[in-house]
């Protein structure tokens, strides 16, 4: 190789180390200081359940037949797609819309699975 090419040839060599590669970052919560990444039904949900949505969605007789005390009964109306949308919009509960790192977590229980 001629040395009129050389530094060509280093440029080329040498440009990988350049180019570092960050390691990739942990997803961040857009609630500081809550943790968004291991909800489950025991660890949040179900407290939510009780705060919010029991003293109507319970008892003898649950608002619009809607029972909301047990994990199969959250889990089966979240499945249907219908608990995380009345909460979003605001229409549940009554009291007024959940704030954004409630309904990031409930969002991240539904999009993890619904673990228990």
């Amino acid at each position: 190789m001629t040395s009129k090419y050389l530094p060509h040839f280093l440029v080329f060599l040498l440009l990988p180390l350049a180019c570092k590669k960050e390691k990739p970052s942990s997803p961040q919560s857009a609630c500081p200081g809550v943790d968004t990444l291991r909800v489950t039904y025991q660890n949040y949900v179900s407290d939510i359940m009780r705060q919010h949505c029991t003293s109507c969605h319970g008892g003898s007789s649950p608002s619009a037949g809607i029972r909301l005390e047990t994990y199969t009964q959250v889990r089966q109306l979240a499945e249907s797609g219908s608990w995380y949308r009345v909460m979003n919009e605001g229409s549940m509960p009554p009291a007024g819309k959940l704030d954004e790192c409630t309904l990031q977590k409930l969002k991240r229980w539904i999009d993890t699975g619904y673990p228990q």
